[in-house]
């Protein structure tokens, strides 16, 4: 009976407009099959439809590539697809900037509409499921890890090194991808990755992060947090490595302790699901499983492995090693049958509320076809979000941005990104509609020359034509070759690659003319000699822009825009590399190992540029006036232990910002405090609380008023708990302390 429903419902779908997709044909009629009534909860349906299954059937469902069960015209399905910015491998579909950019423009709706509109794409492309790589409704994104070190090669596939941006981030974009859910139904799955203190390629899969309890607690852990009780994700990667925190069902691992991220009961149960409240499956990333036993060795065999991970909250193995041969012999033991059992739930969960065996008249998203994907509207935003995401360094002298695009205008357009196209889309990268390059999106506003910067003699014969010099420096990602940050390398240096630095000095030294620096790449890079070099009038990061990036970089070098945003990321000098290892997973000084502290909250040494940095083509000024809750302290210390969510607002910072400038522009609002004592004992040096954009006339103000909870009055004992300090923290806005005001705990 079941296989000719199939044949039928199949049939059908290559008819027209209106095909059945195959989720929808799993059940072809409401009473075809119990949990086939759409009307019941999604968990109850898959609790029956787990019931039903056979052992054979249930046996081919535990690895990313799902088997289908013919018998109840369930489809085969890929539970990998990719959507990082923009969805990728998968046919065309718009590319946004790389989400180091994306993070500095500093703007949570923008951070929102992206996510919409790439589940949006990611619908159309992928409504008729069939079990083909990157073919699915489940997308494993975003990647919400803290960049910890400079040197990380997915670095850039982050919002940034704070806990606060990541968690706002990994909230935006999960809710914006899975839709608002009033229907019942997700749009997609969004997947919070890598969970959890995953940081460097170099060994990543056998790698043991050797992490206090206090960086667990304030950095590791608290986008991951955000993402779960506030954007309610349904799924989690759990990391290739192990963590020193946590526990495992076998006790301590074989590597000082670690327990593989996959294996690790105490962040994945215990943690996400009973504290947090997760609801939804959770995956390995690719491979992992394998490493639990091969390259963590905290088990020896088959049975163990599948139990261990199972038991931590496990439901999915990316990979091959929970295949269906070592999914029966599983079967066959009570305890890792029962175990099984409950990831299935977890899973068919998930694909019930995606809207598998509901009819597509029922899900409002399973009409989408090719039709919303590289739309118009979508190559707006694409240019939208590539104009926020830039960066103005410096800008300074008679010849500094925005130059005027005046007739007959000569700029030479050179450098090692000056003509780059792929590799503006950074890691996970899909394939774009179009992409302008820098050269490109320059020269339709002058006239353009370039040169290979090999060839100093015709490059100086080229700048000798121009009126004016741009320099597109910077790093490779894994859409050019050599990659210099990539999934998989780190980079060992901090400064410009191959022999940029001797370029930049030649071309500085002999140009005598306006000279922009414009730096493309996800990871900080050592830019002092531009920074003090006084020929560079200007320097500008780029992150990786995307399929716009060229066309915002013009309209920012001549003007037209004023749209920019702030280092998430301290960009250290390059002495860091020598002061401490990337494997060294502190956050805070350590005197003894060398390590001067990371990210602007613990860094104890001068950065080239520090975060939050970012100038405009206007002025602004900010004066701020801060207020408190009565009993402010008492109500801060009951509510350590609560969600960050639950806590209440025990201040109110309101911040009046005027534009002083001759021209509108946007501005990046960053609110920090610094507790008493700040850097004494493991306390954080600043922690941003709070941060908004917005957008001012010439001459016009605006009042911020920015509600703070006790949370952001607290932060991590080396115990790992919630503690603060009592006194007067001072509270600014931006990097000027001069606009400090007092909160008294």
């Amino acid at each position: 009976m079941a296989p000719t429903k199939t044949f039928l419902v199949l049939a059908a779908m290559t008819c027209g407009a209106n095909a059945v997709t195959p989720q929808a044909a799993a059940c072809p009629s409401k009473d075809a099959f119990p949990w086939c009534d759409y009307t019941m909860s999604p968990s109850d349906r898959a609790k029956a439809v787990v019931a039903n299954l056979t052992v054979d059937e249930k046996a081919g469902l535990f690895i990313n590539t799902a088997s289908s069960v013919p018998r109840i015209n369930w489809p085969a399905y890929n539970w990998w697809s990719e959507a990082l910015h923009g969805v990728a491998r998968d046919g065309v579909a718009t590319s946004f900037p790389q989400i180091c950019g994306v993070g500095a423009s500093g703007n949570r709706t923008l951070w929102n509409a992206i996510a919409d509109v790439t589940s949006t794409e990611g619908r159309g492309m992928n409504n008729n499921v069939g079990g083909g790589m990157y073919h699915g409704l489940s997308f494993w994104a975003p990647n919400v890890n803290i960049f910890r070190d400079p040197r990380w090669g997915r670095g850039e596939e982050t919002p940034g090194e704070d806990p606060m941006i990541n968690g706002e981030y990994a909230k935006e974009f999960v809710t914006g991808m899975q839709g608002d859910q009033k229907s019942g139904y997700l749009k997609v799955s969004s997947c919070l990755k890598h969970y959890a203190a995953y940081s460097e390629e170099t060994g990543r899969t056998g790698f043991p992060a050797m992490v206090t309890s206090q960086d667990m607690e304030d950095t590791y852990l608290p986008a991951f947090e955000a993402g779960v009780t506030e954007g309610n994700a349904s799924s989690m990667m759990c990391s290739y490595n192990a963590e020193s925190y946590g526990e495992g069902i076998f006790g301590e691992g074989t590597q000082n302790g670690a327990i593989p991220s996959c294996a690790n009961k105490g962040i994945l149960d215990d943690l996400a699901r009973d504290k947090w409240g997760f609801e939804g499956y959770i995956t390995s990333d690719c491979g992992a499983v394998t490493g639990v036993e091969n390259l963590h060795h905290y088990t020896n065999n088959t049975d163990d492995t599948i139990e261990a991970t199972l038991a931590a909250g496990m439901d999915t193995d990316c990979g091959g090693f929970m295949k269906a041969a070592a999914m029966t012999t599983a079967y066959g033991v009570p305890r890792l049958a029962a175990l099984a059992d409950r990831a299935l739930r977890n899973l068919f969960t998930v694909q019930f509320r995606l809207g598998f065996g509901t009819p597509d008249t029922v899900v409002p998203f399973a009409q989408l076809g090719q039709e919303v994907v590289n739309t118009p509207a979508h190559q707006a935003l694409a240019l939208s979000a590539a104009q926020q995401s830039l960066v103005l360094l410096k800008n300074e002298g008679a010849d500094k941005l925005p130059w005027t695009a005046k007739p007959g205008m000569k700029v030479a357009v050179i450098g090692r990104e000056a003509n780059a196209t792929t590799n503006m889309q950074g890691n996970y990268f899909g394939t774009a509609p179009f992409l302008v390059s820098p050269i490109e999106g320059i020269s339709k506003m002058v006239t353009t020359v370039t040169c290979d910067m090999s060839d100093l003699n015709a490059c100086d014969s080229v700048i000798a034509s121009a009126d004016a010099v741009v320099m597109v420096m910077g790093l490779n990602s894994e859409g050019a070759h050599p990659s210099d940050e990539a999934e998989g390398h780190d980079r060992t240096s901090l400064l410009y690659p191959g022999m940029q630095n001797d370029f930049i000095n030649h071309v500085a030294a002999t140009a005598k003319k306006p000279i922009a620096v414009v730096t493309m790449g996800g990871g900080p890079v050592d830019v002092t000699l531009v920074k003090n070099n006084s020929n560079i009038g200007s320097l500008m990061w780029c992150g990786y822009p995307g399929q716009s990036g060229g066309t915002a970089i013009a309209d920012a070098i001549f003007g037209k825009t004023n749209t920019f945003g702030k280092l998430t990321l301290t960009w250290y000098p390059e002495e860091f590399t020598n002061q401490v290892t990337i494997f060294d997973m502190g956050m805070r000084p350590n005197k003894t190992s060398g390590n001067p502290g990371r990210s602007y909250r613990f860094y104890t040494g001068t950065p080239v540029y520090a975060f939050g940095s970012g100038l405009s083509f206007t002025s602004f000024d900010t004066k701020m006036v801060a207020s408190t809750v009565p009993a402010v302290f008492s109500t801060v210390v009951s509510e350590y232990t609560m969600l960050k969510k639950d806590t209440t607002h025990v201040a109110t910072i309101s911040t009046t910002v005027t534009n002083t400038g001759d021209r509108e522009g946007d501005q990046v609002v960053q609110i920090f405090a610094s507790p008493p004592n700040a850097g004494v004992n493991g306390a954080p040096l600043q922690n941003l609380i709070a941060f908004d954009r917005i957008h001012l006339e010439k001459g016009e103000s605006t009042t911020l008023k920015f509600e703070i909870k006790s949370h952001q009055f607290t932060f991590a004992d080396r115990q790992g708990y919630r503690t603060t300090q009592q006194g007067d923290w001072k509270i600014w806005a931006g990097l000027d302390k001069s606009t400090a005001v007092q909160v008294t705990l």
